[in-house]
């Protein structure tokens, strides 16, 4: 399943509490959260959701005009309390349109509907590469890398199919994928933001741990740049959030 990424945008505390319940019990990582429609844009453009929900009406604030606004918009939620905002709707192409209070059950459904919608996409849209693989020639879709390492005139591809090579340069197999999908951990190595769960530090140095347990460093140069990136830790946001 791919993994959602997700900002909830709601003026209510109260609203916000009860969506964030839905979304920890669902395959969803809740990377922010915004009161308003400027925090909302902020939290955006910093950290690339696939998938936002948003209240359409924040005070006097407009969500279909902030999402008018928003040049390449994440998919959306819409969350309103007013059921007769669904004429507007039809101009956009909402994942799913929900009324509150929001039952559970069609917010998983929605949920599972936003999955399916990225995971089509990924599909169409994710670049390949044939890397050896024990002997084989082996075609690896970009979904399926989970870091990519730099050996000379060579890149290995740590996949789920396991580890690829291909003679390329680091360059050209990172040109193809959208910005921020691989964070750079040294020099020579880079791995997928989705298959970071957390980060912590151990005698000063950073480490990243994956969605399999496995730990991997970062060098002094880049550590900043990851901190910023993954900030504030998946790990730590589940805890607050509890």
């Amino acid at each position: 399943m791919n993994r959602l990424n997700v900002v909830l945008i709601d003026d209510e505390p109260l609203c916000r509490q009860d969506l964030r319940d839905i979304l920890s019990s669902f395959p969803a990582n809740l990377i922010g959260e915004a009161g308003t429609l400027t925090e909302a844009k902020s939290l955006i453009e910093k950290f690339s959701p696939n998938l936002i929900l948003l209240d359409l009406s924040l005070g006097n604030q407009n969500g279909f005009d902030f999402l008018r606004s928003i040049s390449s918009p994440p998919l959306c939620i819409a969350v309103t309390a007013n059921p007769n905002q669904g004429a507007t709707a039809f101009e956009f192409d909402f994942v799913d349109y929900l009324v509150k209070p929001v039952d559970k059950a069609r917010l998983e459904q929605a949920l599972k509907r936003a999955v399916r919608r990225i995971s089509t996409a990924a599909i169409q849209d994710t670049p390949s590469f044939l890397a050896e693989i024990s002997n084989q020639k082996i075609l690896i879709q970009g979904s399926e890398i989970q870091q990519i390492e730099a050996m000379g005139n060579y890149v290995i591809l740590h996949s789920t199919k396991g580890k690829g090579t291909i003679r390329s340069t680091l360059q050209n197999i990172l040109n193809p994928f959208p910005k921020n999908t691989f964070l750079q951990l040294s020099r020579s190595r880079w791995v997928a933001r989705d298959q970071v769960s957390g980060w912590h530090r151990k005698s000063s140095k950073l480490f990243l741990t994956l969605l399999d347990k496995t730990e991997l460093s970062a060098s002094r140069r880049h550590a900043s740049s990851l901190i910023k990136a993954l900030s504030p830790p998946p790990s730590e946001k589940k805890k607050r959030h509890n």
